[in-house]
């Protein structure tokens, strides 16, 4: 069991996380003002179901998956969450906001079934990842913003393993998804190639932060319209100057 604690990040809305030793900020804070005050993930799409399916893939502590329910409190959601500190904040984040109809699976994805390294960031947990190395990148612009002690006190890591899932193994079948909502810092590729070709034409919209190099960002849109998407990048607000990070919309043409 990790240490949680229950912060206030809005007025009249508290959130567990595991978060701990920042310095400089409360992450969670920032995770609620870019899903619940910009709208981050849904704003470049079509409305979706009220009572649809939503995938929220890199849950984290679970706010997207709390703004989900707020909005479409009839919609199902599947949470996708590999960090075990992380799951541990979402279920208490669930039953904290008496949140019903959703489904947490405690798993990374990937195109294949197996376990996997991941990082998890004591003080940043919503940045914890599989890819270390483009993730300590950022380490240097925060610097610039911060220092270098503080920067290194953000970055610090510390390695697990962690199961992986494709996609479509999670799926329920015969049901249209709604909506995937994935922010998996820097697994995309891989989560893109674990959905079943029979499963693609049951997806009716992606939000997808992609991370780092133009080329992932170049294969992931060409994955997207050949498979009949209508998708484009755009730069986060409020995004910090040299992280390279997009938002893709995707919705059918």
């Amino acid at each position: 069991m990790s240490d949680l604690d229950l912060v206030e990040v809005a007025e009249g809305f508290e959130c567990y996380t595991p978060a701990t030793g920042n310095p400089v900020l409360t992450e969670a804070k920032l995770i609620y003002e870019e899903i619940f005050g910009r709208n981050t993930y849904l704003s470049g799409l079509a409305p979706i179901n009220p009572k649809g399916l939503v995938v929220d893939a890199g849950a984290n502590i679970g706010l997207f998956t709390l703004f989900i329910k707020q909005n479409y409190p009839d919609a199902s959601v599947l949470a996708v969450e590999p960090i075990p500190n992380n799951v541990e904040a979402l279920r208490a984040n669930l039953h904290h906001h008496k949140v019903s109809g959703v489904t947490v699976h405690p798993t990374a994805l990937s195109d294949v079934p197996g376990k996997a390294e991941f990082y998890f960031f004591p003080s940043m947990p919503g940045n914890s990842t599989a890819h270390l190395a483009e993730k300590l990148k950022d380490k240097q612009t925060v610097a610039k913003y911060a220092n270098p002690t503080i920067a290194e006190q953000l970055y610090r890591n510390e390695a697990l393993q962690v199961p992986t899932t494709p996609l479509s193994d999670l799926l329920p079948p015969n049901v249209e998804i709604d909506l995937i909502k994935m922010d998996i810092e820097g697994s995309e590729e891989a989560t893109l190639r674990g959905i079943a070709e029979e499963d693609w034409p049951r997806i009716k919209q992606l939000s997808i932060e992609v991370h780092e190099t133009r080329s992932t960002l170049d294969k992931i849109l060409k994955t997207l319209t050949t498979r009949g998407f209508k998708a484009r990048a755009q730069t986060p607000e409020e995004a910090p100057k040299g992280i390279d990070n997009r938002i893709v919309y995707a919705t059918r043409t």
